[in-house]
């Protein structure tokens, strides 16, 4: 770690990216989750909850109610 560099607590970072633009918010999904991939395929909560994220229902529902207003 970076000499003076402070550590950011959960909320802090999550405050942090809900403040991002839509293209950097994509970016530290594209980028992030391949990153800590490893360390979280093994939990069963993460793994439920990425399922019911791409799940084709779940997204069509999503689209449904955010986008059919385009």
């Amino acid at each position: 770690m970076e000499k003076g560099a402070k550590i950011m607590n959960f909320e802090a970072i999550k405050a942090a990216v809900m403040n991002l633009g839509a293209g950097e918010q994509r970016r530290v999904v594209l980028e992030l989750l391949p990153e800590i991939w490893p360390q979280i395929v093994g939990d069963d909560a993460c793994l439920k909850l990425l399922r019911k994220l791409v799940d084709e229902e779940s997204v069509k529902k999503y689209q449904q109610e955010h986008l059919d207003h385009i």
